[in-house]
Parts: C-alpha cells; sequence; structure tokens
C-alpha cells in the first residue's frame, strides 16, 4: 500500500500546483485589467473636480481588493478532508468532482452559475437567483 500513498501525495501535488496555476492566472488577469480601468478612474476624477475625494479611483481599488481576497493566492491548499479556504479552491473542487462524476454534472453546473452570479454582481454579494423548473435545489 505504500504505493497507493505515495500516488496520493503525487496527485495532491499535482492538484496544488494546478490550482495555484489557476490563481496566478487570475491575479494576472486582475492585474492587467486594472491598469488601464485604474488611470482611466483617475483620469475621470481629475477632469471632474474629485481630486480631494476620489471617487472613481476609490472604487477601483475597493474593487481590486475585494478580488484579491476572493483569489488569495497565497493560501496554503486545504487538505483533502478539509472545507476549502478560499472561493477560488471552492470553485476548483467543484469543477474536480464534475470531472470525476460526470452524472453529477448539471448540478455542478447550476452550482457553479450560482457562485458566479452572486460573486460577481456589483457589490459583491447578492441574493441567490430564483429557482427554475428542472432545479433539485443546492
Amino acid at each position: 500500500m505504500p504505493n497507493d500513498t505515495h500516488r496520493g501525495s503525487r496527485l495532491r501535488l499535482l492538484r496544488d500546483v494546478v490550482v495555484f496555476q489557476v490563481k496566478l492566472a487570475f491575479e494576472a488577469l486582475l492585474d492587467i485589467t486594472l491598469i488601464p480601468v485604474s488611470l482611466v478612474a483617475a483620469g475621470f476624477d481629475f477632469v471632474l473636480g474629485n481630486w480631494r475625494q476620489p471617487k472613481w479611483f476609490h472604487a477601483v481599488l475597493r474593487f481590486g481588493e475585494r478580488c484579491e481576497r476572493r483569489i488569495d493566492l497565497w493560501a496554503v491548499p486545504a487538505s483533502e478532508g478539509e472545507v476549502p479556504n478560499t472561493e477560488i479552491e471552492a470553485v476548483m473542487r467543484g469543477i474536480e468532482t464534475l470531472m470525476r462524476q460526470p452524472r453529477t454534472g448539471p448540478q455542478k453546473v447550476r452550482e457553479l452559475r450560482r457562485w458566479a452570479a452572486t460573486k460577481l454582481a456589483p457589490g459583491g454579494e447578492a441574493p441567490p437567483p430564483q429557482k427554475r423548473d428542472g432545479d433539485t435545489g443546492a
């Protein structure tokens, strides 16, 4: 049985590397996107006379801060039995479950859509979407 333990740790390491790479990609996409957006927001504040209390630029800063908290790039991944520490890990575990058990696919897709709808809504948190016909619930 030492082979199974060794293999499990290899798969665990591979999973952790993939999760970290996905987090790095999200972080890079966020940075690349926020560079021009922050400059435009600062320009709006400057032109509109908001330089004493920059409304638009500070809104971009708050958005970036919320995104970075959700990505949590440097968090140590939870072990197999633990609850995921970050939202990205929870999504990755959902995708992993979807890949391992294709019969649960439609339910997991609905769960991921609900998660995305609540997290990507303005203000960060929104009520979950209404149940539609055919939904079995979360």
